[in-house]
């Protein structure tokens, strides 16, 4: 029988013999998820079991007993529109930070010559649109105003394309352009970029407002 569990890094005693990993899913969900809460992580002896949570036939099968060590994460939709706001800010400020070296190393190149150094930056750019997609599906739920950056979501989509073309087209002197080069009709990257840093700091004070209002509210209704 389980008798602690590991949740947000705080040791958690189990006071009722569970015997199945569905059995502690379902006191889990029951005792610890308060509502809007949901298990993001749950490692058990180093496995990532996260996909079988909740799933009763599966779960059923795997037998738990106290020598084992079950990590939880439980996070509100708050915490999760912190998180992506967050690693929005940090990727697209390690990301600027390379573009001016990597522009000058493009125009110079030839193309025949491979450029993983783009690529890097072509799949960080994709991470960055997916955590902002996840920011849209977060915002209505939590209660912050995300126009500004899905506005941005739609001029970096369009500048990851163009560099995926060029990419594959070897054309490195465009590619240097489209990092760096702001015309009447597109921002470069570094532009854009630098907008998404900007504005996603923006929207992590707008929700650290509702949320300390929230926590006054609570104090209010407990006098």
């Amino acid at each position: 029988m389980l008798k602690r569990i590991v949740v947000n890094q705080k040791i958690i005693p189990v006071p009722v013999p569970l015997k199945t990993l569905a059995e502690v899913c379902s006191w889990v969900d029951d005792t610890l998820v308060a509502v809007g809460q949901t298990v993001t992580s749950a490692v058990l002896d180093g496995k990532d079991v996260l996909d079988y949570w909740g799933l009763d036939k599966v779960c059923s099968s795997i037998s738990v007993h106290d020598e084992m060590r079950l990590e939880l994460r439980i996070e509100s939709p708050e915490d999760l529109a912190f998180q992506t706001l967050d690693t929005i800010h940090a990727l697209a400020g390690t990301v600027t930070r390379g573009l001016k070296a990597l522009a000058v190393h493009l125009w110079q190149s030839r193309q025949s010559e491979i450029q993983p150094e783009l690529s890097t930056v072509i799949e960080d750019v994709s991470l960055i649109c997916a955590l902002m997609e996840r920011l849209q599906d977060l915002a209505a739920i939590v209660g912050i105003d995300v126009q500004a950056l899905s506005q941005i979501l739609d001029a970096v989509r369009d500048i990851n394309s163009r560099l995926e073309v060029v990419m594959a087209n070897g054309d490195w002197r465009e590619a240097a352009q489209i990092l760096l080069r702001d015309t009447a009709t597109n921002a470069g990257l570094e532009t854009i970029l630098k907008r998404i840093a900007q504005q996603s700091e923006v929207t992590h004070e707008a929700l650290l407002k509702i949320k300390n209002d929230k926590g006054a509210g609570l104090g209010n209704t407990s006098k």
